[in-house]
């Protein structure tokens, strides 16, 4: 949630996307969607491998009313204390190219790998385990929030849309059966509501 007043209360706010930071569920979650053991050195591309990958067995993603954690930044003034804080990449050197195979791996298994990246360039054991489910399907994702894989693009200015808005307009999809959102019942798809103002902060236009 942002960090002032809540825009939805009385119940948790749909999301589209995981997060690693703060990250609760029952136990089959981390069973059919478990940590792929084949991405050494990746930080960058988790949430959206385990985000997507969950999707696809039929898992939806919430936060609640109030925030009840955060995460110290190295910025502003914490900067000095955080510099200081030793980081796994620091051994990267040491381990040349494996983090861009493993990120092959990650996007490749996801498809949202480039076309020049063919899927003769990563490694596939075990994918089944590490895989995508059959409840949805990726290209559901990418066309309800507005990911274009071919161009490599996504619509900007999602945050303006969640909220209120996607919960609004997802809610009534819910099943009767308590197993989460319908997304065969949404033809919803997310397009930039400005496509003139610039992207926000740390939010390009490539994927």
């Amino acid at each position: 949630q942002p960090e002032g007043i809540p825009g939805i209360k009385g119940e948790p706010t749909l999301e589209p996307y995981w997060a690693a930071g703060f990250s609760f569920a029952r136990g089959h979650f981390v069973l059919q969607v478990p940590y792929d053991q084949y991405l050494p050195m990746i930080f960058q591309g988790e949430e959206i491998s385990m985000g997507l990958r969950g999707f696809t067995y039929g898992y939806d993603y919430y936060t609640p009313e109030k925030s009840v954690c955060f995460h110290m930044y190295a910025v502003g003034k914490n900067k000095s204390k955080r510099k200081k804080v030793k980081l796994f990449w620091e051994h990267s050197s040491l381990y040349s190219g494996v983090g861009s195979q493993a990120m092959n791996r990650l996007l490749g298994i996801i498809l949202m790998n480039p076309a020049c990246i063919t899927p003769d360039k990563w490694l596939h054991e075990e994918e089944q385990k590490y895989g995508n489910g059959k409840v949805r399907s990726l290209q559901k994702f990418f066309d309800t929030f507005g990911i274009h894989t071919e161009s490599q693009t996504v619509e900007q200015h999602l945050c303006r849309f969640v909220g209120k808005k996607m919960q609004n307009e997802f809610k009534p999809h819910l099943r009767s059966d308590a197993m989460g959102i319908n997304y065969g019942t949404i033809s919803f798809r997310f397009k930039d509501p400005a496509p003139d103002e610039k992207p926000p902060p740390l939010n390009g236009a490539r994927l």
